[in-house]
């Protein structure tokens, strides 16, 4: 049987009368020891298992070990309370002779804070002697602790006075505590004023960061691969979304999130944000990601790509688009067609095309889109007004690629040509059209 003979698990490994105790200074056998602590007696030929976990082995060991301690200790107490008494049974036959000694001698003065008896008129180091040396009656148990208590405060006292323990100060009389809280604020350093950017901040170093450029500021490598990041929390969150996959599922939409009470309020409980948008009525988490939606409102664009000329209203918005756009940047591969992409948003969209997945209901007429974006374009059809007007005739329309289409009529621009004769269109619907009726119409047929 493999079963631990004290908790019943299966696959022990350790055997009673096999294994060794440890720091086994009496040469007890592991058998005696098991004996020892538990009071259990196992016969070698037994047909019930002597085996042990080494959970249950390693418990018996620091119990053996904590027994053998508290036995040791009450018999060092016992022989100390029998010297004692010894000791009290001389004093009371020899009180008579002290009596005669001690009215020859020099007053003698009890010093109750050092707990020793110092002759006056003499010097202190000749004559000093300690309470253990001196003979006392022990009424009771408590009264005896309390001398053994007194040793080992002497002990520490002996240590302090070496410098091998650490003094606490003595409040004086009447002197209040210091709180905690109070104490560890007065420890905090205080904030640092940053010179470029105005900003108080705690740790002035590590803020300097942010003014460098972004290839000096990126020092921080990935464990896993070849990534740099400006700080350890966007390593860890790095390393924590790509490496390990770690994501919880939201019960509302059934979404494996990285955090998810942070999507619950961004997603699901987005009025309770703090910051809203007096323009369109959005809210927000945060007053600095306010502030970069507010740009959207205006046509200030003040950040200029240095590769084209195309502006920004951001900075981060530059950084995308030379990423995306001059870099050439797709780190996110389609396993099924080797198709890359900038974002793995992007990705996941392209895979709804192998997978002819449309999770996008339009609650109008039912209809079913692969993206959210084409959905919120289809939703227009059931407005009833024509927000998009023609600026040179009359005609209005509900959506703005139906206003785009209309201003091929008045512009004639043709940027649609044939891919077999070439002849340009100014609809793409009319080049395909023209591709099936003219050219691939009679070759299906034959």
């Amino acid at each position: 049987m493999d079963l631990c003979r004290v908790c019943l698990t299966g696959g022990s490994e350790k055997d009673i009368f096999q294994s060794q105790s440890a720091n086994n200074v009496d040469s007890k056998s592991f058998a005696d020891v098991f004996m020892f602590c538990l009071d259990i007696q196992v016969e070698q030929d037994s047909k019930i298992s002597t085996k042990l976990c080494l959970k249950c082995y390693k418990k018996i060991l620091s119990f053996h070990e904590f027994k053998s301690l508290a036995l040791k200790n009450d018999a060092y107490l016992k022989s100390v309370q029998e010297e004692s008494g010894v000791k009290n049974e001389v004093f009371l036959r020899d009180e008579v002779k002290n009596e005669d000694l001690i009215t020859l001698n020099p007053p003698v003065e009890l010093d109750d804070s050092l707990d020793i008896i110092t002759v006056k008129n003499e010097p202190k180091d000749e004559l000093d002697l300690k309470n253990e040396d001196s003979t006392h009656d022990y009424e009771s148990d408590d009264e005896f602790l309390s001398v053994i208590k007194n040793i080992k405060y002497e002990f520490e006292r002996e240590n302090e006075s070496e410098g091998k323990v650490s003094v606490k100060r003595k409040r004086k009389k009447g002197e209040k505590a210091t709180p905690r809280v109070k104490r560890e604020k007065e420890q905090k350093p205080a904030k640092q004023m940053c010179e470029e950017c105005g900003k108080t901040v705690k740790d002035l170093r590590t803020h300097s960061f942010q003014h460098l450029p972004m290839a000096s500021r990126k020092r921080i490598k990935c464990k896993l691969c070849d990534k740099v990041f400006s700080s350890h929390s966007a390593r860890y969150k790095h390393n924590k979304i790509k490496h390990l996959g770690i994501k919880q599922e939201c019960v509302l939409c059934n979404k494996m999130v990285t955090s998810l009470k942070q999507h619950h309020r961004l997603m699901h409980n987005r009025a309770a944000l703090q910051y809203e948008c007096v323009l369109c009525g959005r809210r927000f988490i945060s007053k600095s990601v306010l502030d970069l939606h507010m740009t959207t409102h205006t046509k200030d664009r003040p950040y200029s790509c240095t590769e084209c000329d195309k502006k920004f209203s951001t900075k981060q918005r530059v950084q995308i688009h030379k990423r995306a756009v001059h870099d050439k940047e797709k780190s996110h591969l389609c396993q099924l067609c080797s198709k890359s992409f900038f974002k793995k948003y992007h990705l996941q969209l392209h895979l709804r095309s192998h997978s002819k997945e449309k999770p996008c209901e339009c609650p109008d007429c039912g209809k079913f889109f692969s993206t959210t974006s084409i959905l919120k374009s289809h939703r227009e059809i059931h407005k009833e007004e024509k927000s998009y007007a023609c600026t040179l005739c009359e005609m209005t329309f509900k959506k703005k690629n139906y206003l785009n289409v209309h201003m091929i009529s008045h512009t004639k621009e043709k940027r649609h040509p044939c891919q077999y004769c070439g002849i340009k269109f100014g609809r793409s619907d009319h080049r395909k059209r023209h591709e099936y009726t003219a050219h691939e119409k009679n070759f299906v047929t034959a």
